[in-house]
C-alpha cells in the first residue's frame, strides 16, 4: 500500500523514536522508499527542527556514518493520573524529562477535587510554556478507565469537556490527545522494547495500582493497539470491593494496593520496588500470591480465547517472583485456554513501576509523531478513535 507524504513522515519519525535513532540505510529499508525520496523528507524534517543528522562510527567496517535521530528541541507536555496522584511533565522527543510535578489525588476523589487537580496541572504546563524557549507541540492526558464514548468513568470522575476547555484557554491551539492509561503504558513498553523488525502480535499486560491490557499488532495499520478490559473481569462475585464499584475484580486481587495489603507494607514501597525476598515470605502468603496469579492466568487465557495470539508480555510487580510467578500464571492459562497453553510464550517486561509521567510523555510523543510532526495536520489514516483520539 502506498503511503501519503504525511504517513511517510509519520513512519520515519516513529521508526526513529522507537529505535532511538538509525543509520540511513536501515531507515530507508524500513520505509521501502528510494534514497532520494527519504532524503527529501529528511531535509524537510531537519528544516522544521524535528530531526538531526550526526556523524557516528558504524558498527562494522565500511558502514554508513550518517546517523539520524529525533531533535531534542521539540517539547511535549503530559498529565498522567496514576497511583493515587496526578503527575505533570514536560519532555523532549528524545526522552529527556525537563520538568515534572506531582499532586496527590487519591482513589475516590470527588469530581470537584479531580477537576481542581487537573486545573493545577494545566496551569503548570501553561507556566512552563510561557517561560520556555520552545512552545509545547503536543499535550497528552492519560486517564484510567477513559473512553470518549463513555458518559461516566467509574475509576476517575474525569470531565472531558471541561478539561479541553481549560486547555484551550491556557494553551490555545496546542493539539491534545486523551487516552486510557493502558494505551500510554503499552506505548512505553513498545518504546523500550521495540526491535527493528515488527514482532508477532501479543497481549501486553500492566499490573500496578491499576490493571489493564492491550492487544498489540505492530503490522496493523494505525497504532496497532486494541484495549482489553482485563482488570475489571470479575473472578469472585463476593470478593473484595474494587475501585470501579464492583466486587471481586481481578484488580482487587492483584493490584499493588492488594499486594501491599497482603504483604503488610505501604503501597509506595511496592511501587518503588522495595519488596521482601520471596524466600522471606510466610508459606501461606506465598501460596495466596500464587493462587491470585493463577486466577489472573485464567483471565488471560479467556482473553486469548477471544483473540488468538500466543505471546503475552507482563509489566509490573509479578517479575519480582520470577519463575514462581510464571509457573502460576501458566497454570491458570492452561486451565482456561482452549486446547491448553503449551504453545503460549509468556515473558516479563523490565519496565519499572512508579516512573510517572514517563508514560504520559510517551503518549504525547506518539500523538505528535502520528501527525507527521505537523501542528495542524489531520490524524493519519487508521487511527483508532474508540480509545485515543486527537481531541482538537
Amino acid at each position: 500500500m502506498a503511503w501519503s507524504r504525511l504517513e511517510t513522515r509519520a513512519a520515519i519519525l516513529d521508526y526513529l523514536w522507537r529505535t532511538h535513532g538509525s543509520f540511513r540505510p536501515e531507515l530507508i529499508g524500513y520505509v521501502s522508499l528510494t534514497d532520494a525520496s527519504v532524503s527529501r523528507i529528511l531535509n524537510e524534517l531537519r528544516a522544521e527542527g524535528l530531526v538531526t543528522e550526526t556523524r557516528r562510527r558504524a558498527p562494522y567496517r565500511g558502514g554508513p556514518s550518517v546517523f539520524v535521530g529525533l531533535s531534542a528541541a521539540q517539547q511535549v507536555g503530559a498529565i498522567e493520573l496514576s497511583n493515587g496522584a496526578i503527575h505533570t511533565g514536560v519532555g523532549t522527543l528524545t526522552g529527556e524529562v525537563l520538568s515534572s510535578g506531582t499532586r496527590p489525588l487519591p482513589d475516590g476523589a470527588s469530581p470537584a477535587e479531580t477537576q481542581d487537580a487537573i486545573a493545577d496541572a494545566i496551569e503548570c504546563l501553561a507556566t512552563w510554556s510561557r517561560g520556555g524557549t520552545q512552545p509545547l507541540r503536543q499535550v497528552a492526558i492519560s486517564v484510567p478507565g477513559y473512553h470518549p464514548e463513555r458518559t461516566a468513568n467509574p475509576i476517575v470522575p474525569f470531565d472531558r469537556r471541561g478539561t479541553l476547555a481549560r486547555l484551550e484557554a491556557a494553551l490555545p491551539s496546542v493539539p491534545v490527545t486523551i487516552a486510557d492509561s493502558i494505551v500510554a503504558r503499552t506505548l512505553t513498553h513498545r518504546l523500550g522494547a521495540m526491535p527493528k523488525t515488527p514482532e508477532e502480535p501479543y497481549l501486553h499486560v500492566f499490573i500496578g495500582h491499576g490493571v489493564g491490557a492491550a492487544f498489540v499488532d505492530e503490522q496493523a495499520e494505525g497504532d496497532g493497539l486494541t484495549i482489553y478490559e482485563l482488570g475489571h473481569n470479575v473472578v469472585a462475585r463476593h470478593g473484595p470491593p474494587c475501585r470501579c464499584g464492583h466486587h471481586g475484580c481481578v484488580e482487587a486481587f492483584v493490584s499493588t494496593t492488594a499486594l501491599a495489603s497482603l504483604l503488610g507494607i505501604p503501597e509506595p514501597d511496592v511501587l518503588a520496588g522495595h519488596m521482601p525476598a520471596a524466600t522471606a515470605l510466610a508459606p501461606a502468603i506465598l501460596a495466596e500470591i500464587e493462587l491470585r496469579l493463577a486466577d489472573l492466568g485464567m483471565v488471560l487465557g479467556n482473553a486469548l480465547n477471544l483473540r488468538r495470539v500466543r505471546r503475552i508480555v507482563i509489566a509490573g510487580w509479578p517479575e519480582w517472583l520470577g519463575q514462581r510467578a510464571k509457573l502460576a500464571l501458566m497454570a491458570g492459562l492452561d486451565r482456561s485456554l482452549f486446547a491448553g497453553a503449551q504453545d503460549v510464550s509468556l515473558a516479563f517486561s523490565p519496565m519499572p513501576l512508579g516512573q510517572e509521567p514517563a508514560s504520559g510523555l510517551a503518549l504525547a510523543c506518539f500523538a505528535f509523531i502520528r501527525r507527521g510532526g505537523q501542528r495542524d495536520a489531520p490524524e493519519a489514516s487508521g487511527t483508532q478513535t474508540d480509545y485515543a483520539a486527537a481531541e482538537r
